[in-house]
Formats: structure tokens, sequence, C-alpha cells
């Protein structure tokens, strides 16, 4: 017999992977290196979500030093696919942005499966969302943070 929860944990892990295989598929599609397109693809995310993100937080997704985040952020600046800003009450706070292109080429990359998640999403009622946000929220928290 076949253990259902070994299933779901198995099938959270399936995601995490293939979440993590885009990212990198990202990267190479944009001729970037591995750590500057996988920090892209998180600060095009975040600010779709409406949370940008600082260079600390950037740094924390990423698992970089803040020296290394830095020098990445500054990679991704020349390039002209990020820009800095301070919108900020205290001015020392720095708000990481993807600027127009760096969403132009991540929605050419990444425009079908997006839509594709859209519409999957589309299969199930709101309790069902609901449910299933509340799990992955809960499994979220239980694994280690920085």
């Amino acid at each position: 017999m076949v253990d259902v929860r070994s299933e779901v944990l198995e099938a959270l892990r399936g995601y995490a992977v293939a979440y993590h295989e885009s990212a990198l598929l990202l990267a190479r599609a944009l001729g970037l290196p591995t750590s500057d397109g996988v920090a892209l693809g998180e600060l095009v995310y975040a600010e779709i979500g409406a949370a940008p993100l600082s260079p600390a937080a950037l740094s924390r997704r990423i698992g970089l030093t803040s020296g290394a985040t830095n020098a990445l952020v500054n990679r991704l600046e020349a390039r002209g696919l990020v820009t800095r800003s301070r919108e900020h009450d205290d001015r020392r706070i720095v708000t990481l942005h993807p600027t127009a292109d760096a969403h132009r080429l991540a929605q050419d990359f990444y425009g079908e499966q997006g839509d594709a998640l859209q519409r999957a999403l589309g299969d199930y009622d709101t309790d069902q969302l609901v449910a299933i946000r509340d799990f992955l929220v809960r499994f979220t928290a239980i694994l280690p943070r920085a």
C-alpha cells in the first residue's frame, strides 16, 4: 500500500526541484551566471507579488553573503536588468527593482508556463485553494530558515 503522506512530500520536493531548475534555465537562456539568473528570477517574482526585495532579503533567498549579493546586484545593474531605489521613509533602506527589460525577458521565458499555472489554479475552487495555501504556508514554516 502506498503512503499518501509520502507521496505528498515527494510531490512538494518535486515542485521545489522543478522551480529551482526553471531558475537555472532562465539564467542560461539570458546568458547570465547561475546566481545572477536565480536572483533576477526572485526579484521579478517578488515584484509581481508586490513585495520587492532589499539586498539583505535577496541574499537570504539565494544563499549568498551580503558582499557577494552586492557584486551580483552590481552586475545586474550594469546590464540594465535591476535598479536600486530608496523609496522608504528610512532612506538607508534600499529596494531592488527589475527593469522593464528584465520583466520582458522573464515573461518571454516563463510566459507559457505562467499561463498554464493560472489555468491549473482555475481547476480548483476557492475552498480548495485556501486549503492548499494553508498547507503550503504551514509546511514552509517547518523548514529550517536563516
